[in-house]
């Protein structure tokens, strides 16, 4: 009988577990699939230009904008805003820039880290969830044997 309430109350304890730890597994995956990488571009706009194309040496991870996280420019009249990325030149539009104007612009994205590693990416993402579910399934199966066993 001590043996049947072990086994369901180690069953409780690994949901637990995997319930408090599934986060940082998610958050270490991402760490994999991305680096931090800071590009700095001297630009002039000319006259009636609002725009600069910048090129980045390590793709842009998903290629979306939205990875892109800080555009800065050292002229005060600028506002500069990463509009559009084009994954065939590895390009990121810049707008919101002065015309006619000179400029140090500082850009902050991920990278994305696997593009060496074709088939690693769709892993690391599923992954995860993948060592999830197989702690929740064993730490069923063990309340499920403890219950089993107590009905005879």
């Amino acid at each position: 009988m001590r043996l049947i309430i072990v086994g369901v109350v180690m069953g409780i304890i690994a949901i637990m577990i995997g319930i408090n730890m599934f986060p940082m597994v998610l958050d270490a995956s991402d760490d994999i699939q991305v680096d931090q990488t800071t590009v700095t571009n001297n630009s002039t706009t000319g006259v009636g230009e609002t725009t600069e194309d910048v090129a980045f040496a390590d793709p842009l991870f998903e290629d979306d904008t939205v990875n892109v996280t800080s555009v800065a420019s050292d002229n005060g009249s600028d506002t500069p805003v990463a509009s559009s990325y084009s994954s065939v030149t590895d390009t990121l539009t810049v707008s919101g820039l002065q015309a006619s104007g000179t400029r140090v612009l500082t850009i902050v994205y991920d990278a994305d880290a696997l593009s060496e590693y074709t088939g690693l990416s769709p892993m690391v993402k599923f992954g995860p969830f993948l060592i999830f579910f197989g702690l929740i399934a064993a730490a069923l199966g063990c309340m499920w044997q403890g219950a089993r066993s107590m009905m005879g």
